[in-house]
């Protein structure tokens, strides 16, 4: 039995697939095994993670008639696994050198349920970057998992991802977590419970993992409507968990803090859906009923519960999103003559500027701090950095208005210091929270 097992979902990632193979077979350990699930792949990624098959005895290919998206991929490669411990590897990122002799001397050391790590962001240009946060040592030598929990949840920024974390496969196969069959957003039901569940974790410091979040073609990128319900699908699920465990410490606070943010990704999208997809929505919120009533006890979503209990599943979610759409409008009134832009970009802002547009409004752009999005386009919207507020002439700075539309209050509060340092007035921006 391999030491690890690596299970890598393969789909359309020809130009990547290289590059991430080659940093796990150049790694200067070898207890381990990598499977690769080919997902229906239409492009030639199948036929390289053959070839990588054929060359090397540690590398299996599975090949799947019909995609299953990520998370059946996954649920296929941990049916085939064999390793003490399971990392859950993206085709389009890579790990870092000598990664695994570290990862394996602290899992042979303190033997933990599961392995934390931390990683570096590569993104390419326009895509969406994510910086990791640092996390405490000293809280991981406690030898306590809520503390551990109590930790993860006062990070609001910390990214829920399944390659962060190393996780013994006993403890995967005995607590029954997998990932969520015709869902997206699998990482967001999946991290929570392995938070939740763990008894003992482990913290790697050095960054093991090299993120490379993509412009275009990955499942982080893509708006769609499956990566919506998939939200509220999810959310529904780990109330459910939550439910069935009892739990009223911080894990029931961690989860909670998931279903908010899931709902409120889920909002920005409501200017999109047809009948159908309401029709859709309300049937998946019916099925849902049994924990439906949780969402009374997280404040922000007390409005949607209250809708959808007055109205009914279908014409509840036909009202709010109406009402959501309505508020969005409400922002400008009275600025309509006004420069207007949206910052940041991301699921928030981009719903924004996105119901402004299709209501006839001027939207000139978008704001943003990261700097592989400067001078792209989104939905046909330029995006700048904020300090091109200092070039303007004064007239322009005044006629400025900006929407900061974020789900993270430090986010906003981050923002609106530095657009005061810029000389934005108090009455130029306003906050859109979903």
């Amino acid at each position: 039995m391999p030491l690890l097992s690596i299970i890598i979902p393969v789909y359309n990632v020809e130009d990547y697939i290289d590059d991430c193979l080659n940093s796990i077979l150049n790694q200067d350990f070898s207890d381990y095994e990598v499977i690769l699930v080919d997902n229906a792949s239409t492009d030639k990624s199948g036929h390289i993670c053959e070839e990588y098959s054929e060359r090397h005895d540690r590398i299996k290919t599975i090949h799947l008639d019909t995609n299953s998206l990520p998370a059946g991929a996954r649920n296929e490669g941990l049916k085939h696994a064999s390793g003490k411990y399971i990392h859950f590897c993206d085709s389009d990122d890579c790990l870092f050198e000598n990664s695994f002799s570290k990862i394996s001397a602290l899992l042979l050391d303190e033997a933990p349920t599961v392995l934390v790590g931390q990683y570096i962001s590569i993104p390419e240009k326009g895509a969406y970057m994510s910086n990791d946060v640092v996390l405490n040592e000293s809280i991981f030598h406690q030898n306590n998992p809520i503390s551990v929990v109590d930790h993860l949840y006062s990070l609001p920024n910390l990214l829920f991802t399944t390659w962060r974390f190393v996780v013994e496969r006993e403890f995967l196969l005995a607590n029954h977590i997998t990932f969520p069959k015709g869902c997206h957003s699998e990482d967001e039901e999946w991290v929570p419970k392995v938070l939740c569940k763990a008894d003992k974790f482990a913290l790697l410091k050095e960054p093991f993992y090299c993120y490379r979040p993509r412009a275009s073609g990955s499942i982080t990128s893509s708006r769609s409507f499956i990566n919506d319900k998939s939200k509220i699908m999810v959310a529904f699920n780990l109330l459910r968990f939550c439910d069935e465990n009892r739990y009223e410490d911080v894990r029931k606070d961690l989860i909670y803090y998931r279903v908010l943010l899931l709902l409120g990704t889920f909002f920005t999208r409501c200017d999109t859906f047809t009948d159908e997809n309401m029709k859709e929505l309300a049937h998946i919120i019916e099925g849902n009923s049994d924990v439906l009533d949780y969402l009374y006890e997280i404040p922000e979503r007390i409005e949607f519960y209250d809708i959808i209990k007055k109205y009914g599943a279908y014409k509840g979610i036909q009202a709010y999103c109406k009402q959501v759409k309505t508020e969005t409008l409400s922002l400008i009134k009275g600025k309509e003559k006004s420069c207007i832009y949206i910052f940041p970009t991301g699921n928030s802002g981009e719903g924004t500027a996105r119901m402004l547009q299709d209501s006839g409004y001027d939207v000139k752009g978008f704001f943003d701090n990261s700097k592989t999005k400067n001078n792209c386009l989104i939905n046909g919207l330029k995006v700048s950095l904020p300090n091109i507020i200092d070039t303007m002439s004064p007239d322009e700075k005044v006629d400025l208005f900006i929407i900061i539309s974020s789900q993270y209050e430090k986010a906003v509060q981050s923002i609106i210091k530095q657009l005061k340092s810029y000389g934005i007035g108090e009455k130029q921006y306003i906050c859109r929270f979903y």
